[in-house]
């Protein structure tokens, strides 16, 4: 896909911060624009650094192949932070666009140590990286 339907797709994000004994729990919703075409396996958060000022990668959200349930598509998935925290293993629903099914809407859980700071997002495949989103979001 194009970068400017990506960065639009990015746009969608929405993120929430929960606290939780010392780290805290965040919500990204992303809508993934070309998630059958590409293949995409994962999503990498990448968060501002405040020593250099670029974008680091901070947490790998990788997922295994979407499986259909009695109660909707589901898409396991494991969150792994960057700083070596275990990683924690989830699932969430997955919503595809009726007008269009290569377009999926993904609300993934995710944690964190450090306090606040500006995320990115990015897709991943076999081949590699999307580019980092436009939108920069605070959390």
């Amino acid at each position: 896909m194009r970068s400017w339907l990506r960065r639009a797709a990015f746009g969608a994000l929405v993120l929430a911060v929960v606290p939780l004994q010392g780290c805290a729990l965040g919500y990204i919703t992303i809508a993934i624009p070309d998630f059958v075409s590409k293949a995409v396996t994962g999503v990498w958060l990448w968060r501002l650094s405040p020593l250099t000022g670029l974008y680091e990668r901070d947490v790998q959200l990788a997922f295994t192949p979407p499986t259909q349930q009695p109660d909707g598509e589901k898409l396991d998935y494991q969150a792994a932070p960057s700083d070596g925290s275990p990683p924690m293993q989830l699932t969430t629903y997955v919503v595809r666009d009726p007008a269009n099914p290569d377009q999926v809407t993904l609300r993934l859980l995710f944690s964190r140590i450090d306090g606040p700071a500006s995320y990115r997002a990015s897709t991943y495949n076999g081949k590699g990286d999307s580019p980092l989103s436009s939108e920069m979001l605070p959390m």
